[in-house]
């Protein structure tokens, strides 16, 4: 039953997911939970936000900043920030 992620689907999850965490500042000392970089994605592709974010994590974009008493919390790698305004203003 594991539907696949088309192209475009997994660049709409990865921009909405590295969006979000520019819009709120969550690098240096900001950082967003998953529940907020979940929300704003379409239902049924929800589902892909983990791998995508993994992706991200892997990729070196996205650091784990680590667990708060509301869950995992994670934050923009600062180091990498021209790389993810090119994805997010260029596409």
């Amino acid at each position: 039953m594991g539907k696949r992620l088309s192209r475009s689907d997994y660049w709409r999850i990865m921009k909405n997911i590295l969006k979000k965490l520019y819009s709120k500042q969550a690098f240096g000392k900001g950082h967003l939970l998953f529940e907020r970089l979940q929300s704003g994605i379409p239902g049924h592709l929800k589902g892909f936000t983990k791998p995508v974010l993994s992706d991200l994590i892997r990729k070196e974009l996205v650091l784990f900043y680590g667990k708060t008493k509301y869950g995992d919390a994670f934050q923009l790698n600062i180091k990498k920030l021209a790389e993810i305004e090119k994805i997010i203003f260029e596409r």
